[in-house]
């Protein structure tokens, strides 16, 4: 059976969101979930990847899909553009890698929140060169609310379209950033079946 290591968003646990929902319909359609508890407190994404890293080791990346959602689909990104898993899932994948960063639709404000360590790290991912080695089969989700919401948000889930080979995009009308939304949910389990 296939198994999917989910990592939640930023400062989240199960606890955080209905995630119990996301994973009950994942192991619906059939898959193994394991949800990765990250310690997300002074902490940065080369940590956060550090840990997803112990814990897919375990694991066949050929049995195995990485799926994340805000920061966490930041982290399953970055991990897949070192060793590629079955499938790669992006649930509304944050728009902080250097070229957001360097973006003119980067607010001060959203760097200042998530802190100097955190986007001096964020700083040293080039979206472009990590999104070229990404060889699986890639499934993108994002709200529409998010798109319309954050330019940003936009130009990172079109460049990820644009760039990572075999991607599929899905956006879900009237959802924001949230994957716990059952219209979240709804279109991840039609694109799965």
């Amino acid at each position: 059976m296939t198994t999917v290591l989910f990592v939640p968003g930023f400062r989240e646990d199960k606890k955080s969101r209905n995630y119990t929902a996301m994973i009950d319909a994942i192991e619906k359609a059939g898959y193994n979930v394991v949800f990765a508890d990250i310690k997300w407190k002074r902490t940065t994404i080369k940590d956060w990847t550090a840990q997803l890293d112990l814990i897919y080791k375990e694991y066949n990346p050929n049995d195995t899909i990485l799926a994340g959602f805000s920061f966490g689909a930041m982290t399953v990104f970055t991990v897949a553009a070192k060793q590629n898993p079955s499938e790669l899932w992006l649930f509304s994948l944050s728009p902080y890698f250097k070229e957001d960063i360097e973006s003119d639709d980067m607010q001060d404000v959203w760097l200042k929140n998530i802190g100097k360590n955190r986007t001096t790290a964020f700083s040293e991912l080039h979206f472009s060169k990590m999104a070229k080695s990404i060889r699986c089969k890639t499934l993108i989700f994002v709200g529409q609310m998010e798109l319309d919401m954050w330019p940003d948000m936009k130009n990172r889930t079109n460049e990820a379209k644009r760039i990572i080979e075999n991607s599929h995009l899905s956006i879900i009308a009237d959802t924001g950033h949230d994957v716990a939304d059952s219209k979240y949910i709804d279109a991840l389990v039609n694109v799965l079946s």
